[in-house]
């Protein structure tokens, strides 16, 4: 038990509460900075009050300021404390209420894949209640990009060379699953932009059809991709566009939960909380 006055406890927890809405204010910059009169304006503090703490939080690495700008930012070493927080979870952890939301509402099967060099990894996948399942990827199952409407999702959104560089790596495995070949997988590609989400009918498996969507970093560069699989009947075109704006729903859900717990989202620090490295 505390043997400290109570005023002295009230005064540490004001400070704690201020020195949080402080860090809250410099995030607000969302890279760029934030000025001590608006970090003073957002937390209700006077400058000279604001001006201390900020002092204190970088002295111990929690901000830092621009000595061009005189600008906040958030320090390294809170990125450091966040990763810790983060992959204490992992990035399936992350995603599990996205995913389950997801396969409660459209009773099939969600999948959740990451990049990995020429790759994706399956990381998680979480089936609804219909009856007959799609099975097609087990957690951990590697495919190329391009293979698998979530697989195309990231690949869809990356930049035309490097979908270019992807696709002639993986030219001699596309053609062990189903009717791909390099050419199919850049009409999809195409297909794809269009749509504004992946489509995969039928094209791995007979009788499967399955959409996805790419969950977009702080670059607009995909970081991880979202998609539900379900046999044909149950993916016609009028259900297809309401399981397309849940993914949507839900990527952005997942890309704001992945911005609060590791700050930039991009694809190495995705990959790390998956426990993934790149393909060497």
């Amino acid at each position: 038990m505390s043997t400290d006055p109570p005023e002295r406890n009230t005064e540490s927890i004001q400070s704690i509460e201020r020195a949080a809405a402080i860090l809250e204010a410099v995030a607000a910059g969302d890279g760029h900075g934030r000025r001590l009169i608006d970090i003073a304006a957002d937390t209700g503090l006077r400058k000279a009050t604001a001006h201390r703490i900020l002092g204190t939080l970088a002295q111990v690495g929690l901000v830092e300021q621009d000595e061009r700008t005189s600008r906040f930012h958030l320090g390294l070493r809170l990125f450091s404390l966040g990763m810790t927080a983060a992959n204490r979870y992992g990035l399936a952890d992350l995603a599990s209420e996205c995913m389950l939301r997801l396969a409660e509402r459209t009773h099939d099967t969600v999948y959740l894949t990451v990049r990995s060099g020429n790759e994706a990894v399956c990381v998680d996948r979480v089936t609804g209640m219909f009856p007959i399942k799609t099975l097609s990827l087990n957690v951990g199952d590697r495919r190329p990009l391009g293979v698998g409407a979530g697989n195309l999702a990231m690949l869809a959104w990356l930049p035309d060379h490097e979908i270019r560089e992807i696709v002639a790596a993986n030219a001699p495995r596309y053609p062990h699953f189903g009717k791909l070949d390099s050419a199919t997988i850049m009409a999809l590609v195409e297909e794809s932009r269009e749509l504004g989400y992946a489509f995969n009918d039928r094209l791995i498996l007979a009788g499967m059809r399955a959409v996805g969507v790419p969950v977009m970093g702080h670059d607009e560069r995909p970081v991880a991709a979202l998609s539900v699989a379900a046999i044909t009947e149950r993916m016609s075109a009028a259900r297809r566009a309401d399981i397309v704006a849940w993914l949507a729903g839900e990527a952005k859900a997942l890309h704001e939960r992945l911005r609060d717990a590791i700050g930039k989202v991009t694809e190495s620090r995705v990959r790390r909380l998956a426990g993934d490295q790149p393909a060497r």
